[in-house]
């Protein structure tokens, strides 16, 4: 008796054309609109945060009016880059984690756990990344143990880093 992985047609695969099954296949570019240019410079009491309004698709405009910055909570935002499908979500995700936060612990969570955990969301989508879903996004909040604005930016694995003036990302950064 054999079983299912054995079958004829799957052991010729195997043995004469081992590209045809699926798992040995390249992955397909997928096409979705991206966001495109993001911003935030922080001066003395705060940070402004702006993005342009478009998304596209390839060459083409997709979108006029995309939103592409959000409050994250009442002392930081985020803007981003990238697959807007996959971006919006990633905001909604991170609005919703820093809102069951602060009810189950009472306080906010500090900028560095912010930064943490939204590296870490980035991290989680390194697969759509490799796909050509990336998204790219600019953190920036008030740090009340500081007392200063604070802007970071990731890259496409999550790595966040601090930037001291000013950061953009996108394709007209």
């Amino acid at each position: 008796m054999t079983d299912s992985t054995d079958a004829s047609f799957f052991r010729y695969l195997r043995t004469h054309a081992p590209e045809q099954l699926p798992w040995n296949k390249p992955l397909q570019h997928v096409e979705a609109p991206h966001g495109t240019t993001v911003l935030a410079v922080h001066f003395a009491d705060g940070v402004l945060m702006a993005g342009d309004r478009r998304a596209t698709m390839g060459n083409l405009i997709a979108q006029r009016d995309m939103e592409k910055v959000y409050p994250a909570d009442e002392q930081s935002g985020i803007a981003f880059a990238g697959t807007v499908g996959l971006a919006v979500e990633m905001v909604k995700l991170f609005q919703v984690e820093l809102e069951h936060y602060e009810r189950i612990e009472g306080v906010t969570l500090s900028i560095e756990g912010k930064v943490n955990k939204l590296g870490a969301m980035v991290r989680s989508n390194y697969a759509a990344a490799e796909q050509g879903m990336a998204v790219i996004p600019l953190f920036a909040g008030w740090d009340e143990r500081q007392n200063r604005a604070r802007v970071f930016s990731a890259d496409v694995v999550g790595h966040m880093t601090e930037d001291k003036q000013f950061e953009a990302v996108g394709s007209g950064s």
